[in-house]
């Protein structure tokens, strides 16, 4: 085999000229097209980096958001649930108010109407006790029911003070005396009663008779400015005011 330097020389030559061609069109432009695309692939990446870092910070956002909006949610439905129990609460004490003045009130119209049956029934019981005792009364066999009732007037007279049986009848000409009797007093009982009253409180007044049968037994001495009562219908009526009192 013969080696050929002129065949050799050709081959390195066409193998240079291949390299320079391949450096030239080839590798060139293909480094080229690395190093454009290396490139938008970094641009890429770091558009992709920022993307996310806004994604993410949008997300951060949001949520921030959502907590934000959650939070006002809660205290709007807290504020409402406060209002609410206000009101509930206010609610319930203009109904509290209302049943206590509705309360208040049906007790006093109760103690009204029972203030009211209580006056009617110690009014009917004055009246049955008055016609009990007078029916009793007008039974006894008697003179005169009202005479024994003169000792009462006499001893009241006498242990009167002067001064305050001097008020009882002013003196004047025109004083006049009013007697009055459950029954019809005789003459010996009206001239008694006179002679008793005049001795006492002076002869110079007048002294007049009636008769009430209201009274039962007894009677009313009325002079210008006082009354003096001795009779049962009043002993009763006090009698019963008191029982009535201290029930």
């Amino acid at each position: 085999m013969n080696f050929s330097w002129w065949t050799f020389a050709l081959q390195a030559a066409n193998f240079l000229i291949l390299v320079w061609l391949l450096q030239r069109f080839l590798f060139k432009p293909v480094k080229a097209i690395v190093a454009r695309r290396k490139e938008e692939i970094s641009h890429a990446l770091t558009e992709a980096s920022q993307e996310k870092e806004s994604a993410e910070r949008l997300k951060r956002e949001i949520e921030a958001k959502r907590s934000r909006i959650d939070a006002e949610r809660q205290a709007m439905i807290d504020e409402q649930q406060a209002q609410l129990s206000a009101k509930r609460q206010t609610l319930i004490e203009e109904a509290r108010a209302d049943a206590d003045k509705i309360r208040d009130q049906a007790l006093k119209r109760l103690d009204e109407e029972r203030a009211i049956a209580s006056k009617d029934l110690f009014e009917r019981t004055i009246a049955l006790a008055a016609k009990l005792a007078e029916r009793l009364l007008c039974e006894l066999d008697v003179p005169s029911m009202d005479q024994p009732f003169l000792k009462r007037v006499i001893d009241y007279l006498d242990r009167l003070p002067a001064e305050e049986r001097a008020r009882l009848l002013p003196s004047s000409d025109a004083t006049v005396l009013l007697v009055t009797t459950a029954h019809l007093l005789g003459v010996q009982e009206q001239s008694e009663w006179h002679d008793q009253l005049a001795k006492r409180l002076g002869s110079n007044s007048a002294i007049k008779f009636s008769i009430d049968p209201a009274l039962i037994a007894g009677t009313v001495i009325t002079f210008p400015h006082a009354i003096l009562r001795f009779n049962w219908r009043d002993t009763l009526t006090t009698a019963l005011k008191e029982l009535h009192a201290d029930g």
